[in-house]
């Protein structure tokens, strides 16, 4: 009896153990991220749809100061700006700061509208929260960077 007892207790520790782990286990922030800015790069809405909330809210201010505040608005700004095949856009990731539920990641870019557009520099700041087990995006602020401020 005392060694089903220790053996039932060793299964029932080694079940507890294995669903906290898959509990508190978080999805690679690194690769959503790199995922969501190669969808921007290569003009995939579909990709960058798939990194997009589900909820209701997605704040995108965009360098003018204009806001925009659901994720059909930035879709669709997205979906216009995707159909244009004479812009570059290169973003470096300079920093990322994981949690258990938000994370967020610091992109400096460097964009042209067309080919003989002179290059803007921006700050880019993503936050990303865990929503059924992937990582969606759901606040996007453009910073323009002035030639006072570089």
């Amino acid at each position: 009896m005392k060694t089903f007892m220790l053996a039932s207790l060793g299964i029932l520790a080694a079940g507890c153990a294995s669903h906290s782990a898959a509990a508190t286990e978080v999805p690679d922030f690194e690769a959503a991220l790199h995922r969501h800015l190669a969808a921007i790069e290569r003009r995939d809405i579909d990709a960058f749809k798939s990194s997009v909330t589900t909820d209701d809210t997605l704040l995108t201010i965009v360098q003018n100061g204009h806001a925009f505040t659901t994720p059909e608005e930035t879709i669709a700004l997205h979906e216009d700006w995707f159909k244009r095949d004479d812009w570059s856009w290169k973003g470096e990731v300079v920093r990322t700061m994981v949690g258990a539920d938000l994370a967020a990641a610091v992109i400096r870019y460097v964009y042209q509208d067309t080919p003989d557009a002179k290059p803007i520099s921006t700050w880019l700041t993503f936050v990303f929260r865990l929503e059924d087990g992937e990582w969606r995006l759901v606040h996007d602020q453009n910073t323009l960077i002035t030639e006072e401020a570089k």
